[in-house]
């Protein structure tokens, strides 16, 4: 199966009990027990939507959104906004199963999602997207046009970053 095949292969469907996601591991544990343990629970109680990334009644990866929104000066303390707040979507928890990384099927996934988001955004409110990474995937989203505070991350590596480290990143979706 070449790359090109399995972005084309594959759909999307939101999270139910009838999904077996034994098999799925991404590498992060934390994302793994959130993904088997949390994401159902979490959805059932009106937290998030988990989707999966399916081909082949296999688990490529998952994304998980909720309604958020990011405080202004969290965006640029020098802004002068009447609003305190913009609305965002949170990307809560997103995962890759291990076997189809360094593939490009983060991204793709990523991207399918911001374009979800912005046909929301024609019926309601949004302003932005939001996600506390990981500070290891903090290349990732970067890559994808998402800004950061960089004196937060400037902290978290002076104390030493620890693999849960997360930093608030976020992006326009007028930059989508």
């Amino acid at each position: 199966m070449t790359k090109k095949e399995l972005l084309n292969e594959y759909y999307y469907e939101k999270l139910t009990k009838s999904h077996d996601l034994s098999n799925f591991s991404c590498g992060v544990k934390d994302l793994d027990a959130f993904l088997k343990e949390d994401a159902l629970i979490q959805q059932e109680k009106k937290l998030n939507v988990t989707y999966l990334a399916i081909r082949k009644n296999e688990i490529l990866g998952f994304i998980s959104i909720s309604a958020d929104n990011i405080r202004c000066r969290d965006i640029n303390k020098k802004l002068k906004s009447i609003y305190p707040n913009y609305p965002a979507v949170k990307i809560g928890r997103f995962g890759v199963s291990e076997k189809y990384q360094g593939i490009g099927l983060g991204s793709d996934i990523l991207e399918t999602i911001q374009k979800i988001i912005i046909k929301m955004s024609k019926k309601l409110g949004i302003s932005y997207i939001t996600i506390d990474a990981y500070c290891s995937a903090r290349k990732f989203y970067l890559k994808h046009s998402f800004n950061q505070k960089m004196k937060d991350y400037e902290k978290l590596r002076k104390k030493g970053v620890k693999e849960n480290d997360t930093i608030l990143m976020y992006k326009h979706i007028k930059k989508i």
